[in-house]
C-alpha cells in the first residue's frame, strides 16, 4: 500500500537534519517514520522528547514492568 503522506527525503534543511541527527545519531539515514515526522518540526520534538523520557532510566517505572505482557 503506498503512503499517503511520503517522508521527507535527503538533502534535508539544515533544522530538519539537526533533528533528524539527535533522533538516530550516525551516518544512516533515519527510518521513514522519523522522516515523516520530521516534516513537522514541533511534533517531531515533542515525540523526541517523550520517547528519550520513556527510555531513559529517569522513568519511575522498572524495566520489567514496561515489556509487553505474553
Amino acid at each position: 500500500m503506498p503512503a499517503r503522506i511520503a517522508p521527507a527525503e535527503a538533502p534535508h534543511p539544515s533544522e530538519v537534519a539537526e533533528v533528524l541527527h539527535r533522533i538516530m545519531p550516525g551516518d544512516e539515514e533515519p527510518i521513514a517514520l522519523f522522516r515523516l515526522y520530521a516534516r513537522t518540526l514541533p511534533l517531531t520534538e515533542a515525540l523526541h522528547a517523550w520517547g528519550s523520557y520513556q527510555l531513559s532510566r529517569r522513568l519511575s517505572s522498572q524495566l520489567r514492568n514496561r515489556r509487553p505482557a505474553g
